[in-house]
């Protein structure tokens, strides 16, 4: 699941997954398929947290919105029905969070992560960066997809606003 670009860096982000899901969502109970084929569909959700330092660039969770408030039912111990924006807001950028601080650990040292931003997909912009690596993680039926992009101006996020 590696490609290598212009920095040599190798990272497992099937593995990485899997053990953020295993961990954080998922406890066994519920079949994910991890790996899986990245359709591109039904992606309307993008949580992102930059890394700046020794390795420059993002990691980017996409899923739709069902799949967000699936997270933020779990995270949260709530119905979906019961989960607000601002829940979604919160467990997507959480999940960013954990996912990015375990790819970070893996990456050039030393670097930071920057507070998860999240926004609607059609209006995410990453100008400059290629995509390292991706992954699809099926869980509840929902894909979930995980990018490593690198490079960017300084590492920074740019977001175009609605």
């Amino acid at each position: 699941m590696t490609n290598d670009v212009s920095t040599a860096v190798e990272v497992d982000l099937d593995m990485i997954a899997e053990q953020v899901w295993s961990a954080f969502l998922n406890g066994g109970e519920e079949e994910t398929v991890f790996a899986d084929t990245d359709s591109g569909a039904g992606v309307e959700l993008a949580a992102s947290v930059a890394m700046v330092g020794a390795y420059e660039g993002h990691l980017v969770v996409s899923c739709s919105h069902k799949a967000s408030r699936d997270v933020a039912s779990v995270l949260f111990a709530m119905e979906p029905d019961e989960v607000t924006p601002d829940d979604v807001g919160d467990a997507l950028g959480e999940l960013a969070n954990v996912l990015g601080g375990n790819v970070k650990s893996v990456l050039p040292s030393p670097s930071q992560l920057s507070l998860p931003r999240v926004s609607a997909t059609a209006h995410e912009r990453w100008p400059g960066t290629v995509e390292v690596c991706r992954t699809v993680v099926r869980w509840r039926d929902e894909p979930y997809v995980v990018t490593l992009l690198s490079g960017g101006p300084g590492g920074s996020h740019n977001a175009q606003e609605a």
